[in-house]
């Protein structure tokens, strides 16, 4: 398996983007271009041509709606099989999940429907049913399955972070909200019990991680590590997490406070920009693993489709 990770163009929203790719998994060429310089403009978008940086196009992706499964799990893999209507197809994986896979189809070519089953953890069946095909006769359908593989373990912060993930699925937006300010609460306690040590002692440690608030963990732990205060190091960052996040996540819990999926949103993107500013290594833990990434070109790419009318927009793989 393969890591990369999944993007989307700051001006996925424009008209360049229309019906076509706004998002894509970044391939070979792409991330030797990268290295480790996570924030300088070194990705051309595949559609439009602007440039943006990693941390931008995964801060875009993990803020959307359209990729959220892929957010909540470390892996995927895609393929395309050849199916029967109205017969089995088995599916084996390359590699088994930690745990059961979301599974999802698309037809591909041809409208035909189809259903999954027998969904483990080594693989999965399709069961493709007519309409506008006939029995037995012979259709694509392109799968995507998404879980948890190992080595790519979560810290406890990640997982938080998942679990809001589920949150902002089901629409559940004031406990997505909650979910996110505890997994930056625990990210910077993990981030100051690893860096402190040997800069203070024990008792000190564990009296500011147990006993003082986070706006105190920031002003005295970092300042400590770095040298720098924090809010001045990062206001941008730090200016919108504290009223994107903090504050929301304050009046949910003491208010009732109603969030809209503007908020949401808004929360998701600030939450990521400012721990990743902070611990630049925790881009590592928003990649995926994928059976092929492609070399020069993306393996997937992804976006929504507007149609006309009545209809809603549609979440599918799109192609460049």
């Amino acid at each position: 398996m393969e890591k990369t990770w999944l993007v989307m163009c700051p001006k996925w929203k424009s008209k360049e983007h229309i019906n076509k790719a706004q998002g894509w998994a970044l391939f070979k060429k792409a991330l030797r271009a990268i290295g480790t310089d996570y924030f300088s403009p070194k990705i051309e978008c595949i559609m439009c041509g602007e440039k943006f940086s990693l941390q931008q196009g995964v801060s875009e992706a993990f803020s959307s709606d359209i990729v959220i499964d892929d957010f909540r799990h470390n892996s995927q893999e895609s393929g395309t099989a050849e199916v029967t209507v109205g017969k089995l197809t088995r599916i084996d994986f390359k590699e088994p999940f930690l745990d059961i896979p979301e599974v999802n189809l698309t037809p591909y070519l041809k409208p035909v429907n189809a259903v999954t089953g027998y969904i483990t953890s080594k693989g999965f069946a399709i069961f493709p049913c007519a309409n506008g095909c006939a029995i037995d006769e012979k259709c694509q359908i392109t799968w995507r399955a998404s879980g948890n593989r190992a080595p790519l373990a979560f810290p406890l912060w990640r997982q938080l972070l998942s679990n809001s993930k589920d949150q902002q699925k089901s629409k559940n937006f004031r406990s997505e909200i909650v979910e996110l300010e505890s997994a930056f609460e625990v990210f910077f306690s993990e981030y100051l019990a690893k860096n402190l040590k040997g800069r203070l002692n024990q008792g000190t440690i564990d009296w500011l991680l147990k006993k003082q608030s986070i706006d105190t963990q920031l002003a005295i732990g970092y300042g400590e590590i770095t040298g720098k205060k924090i809010a001045k190091q990062f206001p941008t960052e730090h200016g919108r997490w504290r009223n994107c996040v903090k504050e929301v996540r304050d009046r949910i819990v003491h208010q009732g406070m109603t969030i809209t999926p503007k908020q949401s949103s808004d929360a998701r993107k600030a939450l990521f920009n400012f721990l990743t500013r902070i611990d630049s290594s925790t881009m590592e833990q928003f990649q995926i693993q994928m059976k092929d990434i492609g070399t020069d070109s993306p393996h997937l790419s992804f976006g929504m489709a507007h149609g006309t009318g009545k209809q809603q927009a549609i979440k599918h793989g799109l192609k460049k």
